[in-house]
């Protein structure tokens, strides 16, 4: 039977199922929907933005120690591992209280990160080349999936019980199945285990290409972690529902699952910084208009634009880190996604804080800013490419 790791689809298919049905619990339920259940139970914007800040701090230790693991116990087990922290964080979560909460977020954020470099660098590392972006968009669209499904389950079933644990621990066990199924091939130049994994993220030299992931890595996961940490508290001084809030999530969640592919598919037509300016400019727009006041149509097509543009940032610095041809692909996965994800905790411990003090609007102030300084410091490394290439 033929099975060359280049075009293993069956791995290549398992790898996204298990990816996609774990999104659900460690991500949808975890970030997308428990701080709406926190808010609902009167924790504040600071508050708030320290739960955020420990699921994204939690992601750290994961990210960093996931390498050396998945040299000694093969990525499989990692990604095992980082699904049954999740289980034990949702359950903390459930049994305890403030500021309980705290530490069942930062191991809720360890399970994602485990889970996440356990099978991201295995997954496109068996892609075929000249369509990884195209993977890169497609797998990103799947796990999109997450902040869609997560928010209109949690609307059917209410946040008044226990049911949202339920839903976060049901899909994030389902994931083990599908993970059964993916084969452990021979593993080729670009996703050696014990070579790529033996010690610590070094970066790689300072190629464009991976410095233009750095920025859209750095800037995109300030924004992601404070809309999605801080979004119940913008609704509600907005004098927005919480089952409404959770449908507006589901329809943030809907705008970056239908982007992800485009995206992809921008960054190997067109480049990754033209596809990061366009959503940088995009972002920034639509984010100052919902400081504005807007009747509910145009609330929901601007929260489905917010939603494109801002899950589009992972996904093109990811593409960036799998294009950068010095180092290794799980090192620079692995660094691009510790970058995001460190800078991920800034943005609700900065943002949360000024909502405080201010207006709840000052959330989507906080995000067209970080927009614009994107937007800006793309345009500096667009133009001096352009003058170093003359």
């Amino acid at each position: 039977m033929r099975n060359t790791q280049e075009h293993d689809w069956r791995t290549i298919g398992a790898l996204n199922a298990a990816s996609t049905l774990a999104q659900v619990g460690q991500f949808g339920i975890a970030y997308v929907v428990l701080p709406v259940w926190l808010a609902d139970r009167g924790l504040d914007a600071a508050q708030l933005g320290l739960f955020a800040a420990s699921l994204w701090l939690g992601q750290l230790p994961g990210l960093g120690l996931a390498p050396r693991l998945s040299q000694r116990f093969g990525p499989r087990w990692v990604i095992t591992a980082g699904l049954l922290c999740t289980i034990g964080a949702l359950t903390l979560i459930a049994l305890a209280g403030w500021p309980w909460w705290l530490i069942g977020g930062t191991l809720a954020g360890f399970g994602l990160g485990l889970r996440w470099i356990g099978l991201e660098p295995w997954l496109y590392g068996i892609a075929p080349a000249t369509a990884r972006g195209r993977l890169v968009g497609f797998h990103e669209s799947l796990i999109a999936l997450a902040p869609v499904i997560a928010p209109w389950l949690a609307g059917r079933v209410g946040l008044q019980g226990a049911a949202i644990f339920w839903i976060g621990g049901g899909f994030t066990v389902a994931a083990l199945m599908p993970l059964a199924l993916a084969r452990d091939a021979p593993l080729p130049a670009t996703f050696r285990v014990g070579d790529l994994l033996s010690s610590p993220p070094r970066p790689p030299r300072l190629e464009r290409i991976f410095m233009l992931g750095v920025v859209i890595a750095l800037l995109g996961g300030m924004m992601e972690a404070a809309v999605s940490g801080l979004f119940a508290p913008f609704t509600q001084g907005r004098g927005i529902s919480v089952g409404q809030t959770t449908s507006l999530l589901a329809i943030f969640g809907l705008g970056g699952l239908l982007m992800q592919y485009a995206a992809g598919w921008l960054a190997d037509h067109r480049g990754v910084g033209t596809g990061a300016l366009s959503c940088a400019i995009g972002c920034a727009v639509v984010a100052f208009a919902l400081a504005l006041p807007l009747n509910e149509g145009l609330i929901v097509v601007a929260v489905f634009l917010l939603g494109g543009f801002i899950t589009s940032f992972l996904t093109l610095a990811l593409i960036a880190s799998t294009m950068t041809v010095s180092g290794t692909m799980s090192r620079n996965v692995s660094l691009i996604s510790m970058l995001y994800t460190g800078s991920a905790v800034a943005g609700p411990l900065i943002a949360g804080p000024i909502m405080n003090v201010t207006h709840t609007n000052a959330l989507m102030w906080f995000t067209s800013a970080v927009s614009v300084a994107m937007a800006c410091a793309l345009g500096v490394y667009t133009t001096s490419n352009r003058t170093s290439e003359r």
